[in-house]
């Protein structure tokens, strides 16, 4: 893989850019069960990106599959910019194919 440590690099940082994103949507004052969803479902995703980032020894075949997926439930559940990260890591991903 030529473009493998940048693929990483955008991923970990969307990762950490929606982890942040969403611990700073709990410190709200009012949150109700519509926000706490959302929130709950990016901490997820996010943490998702974070061992794909950190477990090399688990290797997945489709990979940029994974991060084109994860990147659009992200752009969904509340990190616009953490989840076009990790878009654009698996449109990298899919062009060294």
């Amino acid at each position: 893989m030529k473009n493998e440590n940048i693929i990483k690099l955008l991923a970990a940082t969307g990762g950490a850019v929606t982890l942040i994103e969403a611990i700073i949507g709990i410190g709200e004052k009012r949150l109700d069960i519509s926000k706490i969803i959302p929130i709950v479902v990016a901490i997820i995703l996010a943490i998702i990106v974070l061992i794909t980032i950190i477990s090399p020894e688990k290797y997945i075949s489709l990979k940029w599959m994974v991060y084109a997926i994860l990147g659009i439930a992200m752009i969904i559940y509340g990190s616009l910019t953490g989840g076009i990260l990790v878009l654009i890591a698996g449109f990298v991903g899919y062009t060294e194919r």
